[in-house]
């Protein structure tokens, strides 16, 4: 039987927190031809992101593009482990023709941001994003219809933190950029006894202790982060649609070449994992984000470190 082909995708290496996680539980819930892990770095161009595009009409046609060659690669699945690819999801034309199902992020985290605040009804919450998932305001807006009130919810933008991230995990201008992000929040908190973060960026999981406990320095008050990126894991690998099956995978591949000769090396029961990026991942950016997937999924890590670079990718 040939192998489970499941193509994750974000806008940079904050989804690969989210790789690490499903290959650790796919471990002992491999299909009998195994499972196939392709991460696929969808970040578009090598000098700006998503973010600095002009409008959601030009990001989302920029991630068309991205989506049509991952469905080349013939997968079984597509995960868009990404809040602010998840949002531009649903303005492509792919969405509305999608030859394989896709699964985000953006569910995961109303679900979770719901329930605690359910539980916790002295408590209130700051959505932390990118420019994208901010000016969306889906979060809000879908904890609103479950009835959260809105004077509980409050957003803050953290435009650039997760390119910081990934530049430099440890760099300085992380530092400086989890400060200036933390001061906002701190001040743009509505009153309670325990303030939520809302982590909704995949990168922001990484650094969610010092997020924590810089807002709490300023905010004198419990703080928490929650992070849609466990949430999600959770919620998939208890998905026998997601985790089951093979499909096309055994077809033609039109992936990268690099990619499609690394796959030939899988084996039944076995899960693999293999990344590639249109753009160029730095040495210290591979590194850094290595040694925090290391840990959960070493075959994570050991993708990133031998990426293939596709310039043309999309």
């Amino acid at each position: 039987m040939p192998a489970s082909h499941i193509v994750i995708t974000d806008s940079g290496l904050g989804g690969l927190s989210i790789c690490a996680a499903l290959e650790q539980g796919l471990r002992g819930l491999a299909a009998p031809g195994g499972v196939r892990l392709t991460y696929v770095n969808a970040w578009p161009f090598e000098d700006r992101g998503y973010n600095d595009l002009p409008d959601a009409g030009a990001r989302a046609q920029v991630f068309d593009a991205a989506l049509a060659r991952m469905a080349a690669m013939r997968p079984d699945r597509v995960l868009i482990a990404c809040n602010t690819l998840s949002i531009l999801y649903e303005h492509t034309a792919f969405s509305r023709r999608p030859p394989v199902p896709v699964y985000g992020i953006v569910d995961a985290g109303v679900d979770l941001f719901a329930a605690r605040l359910s539980e916790h009804p002295d408590a209130s919450i700051v959505v932390l994003g990118t420019r994208t998932t901010i000016e969306s305001d889906v979060h809000g807006a879908r904890l609103r219809e479950r009835g959260i009130e809105a004077r509980r919810i409050a957003a803050v933008p953290c435009h650039g933190l997760a390119g910081a991230i990934e530049r430099d995990v440890d760099g300085p201008r992380t530092a400086e950029l989890v400060a200036e992000c933390a001061e906002r929040a701190a001040a743009g908190a509505p009153p309670g006894a325990t303030l939520f973060l809302g982590l909704c960026c995949t990168h922001y999981g990484y650094i969610a202790v010092r997020l924590v406990d810089a807002v709490a320095r300023l905010a004198a008050r419990r703080v928490r982060a929650l992070d849609p990126n466990l949430q999600l894991t959770a919620r998939l690998l208890a998905d026998a649609a997601f985790v089951g099956g093979a499909g096309p995978a055994d077809g033609p591949g039109a992936g990268p070449r690099a990619v499609e000769e690394r796959s030939a090396s899988s084996r039944s029961g076995a899960v693999t994992v293999e990344l590639v990026s249109k753009v160029t991942l730095s040495a210290t950016a591979r590194a850094g984000i290595a040694r925090l997937v290391e840990p959960v999924s070493p075959p994570t890590a050991a993708a990133l470190l031998s990426y293939a670079l596709v310039p043309d990718l999309f």
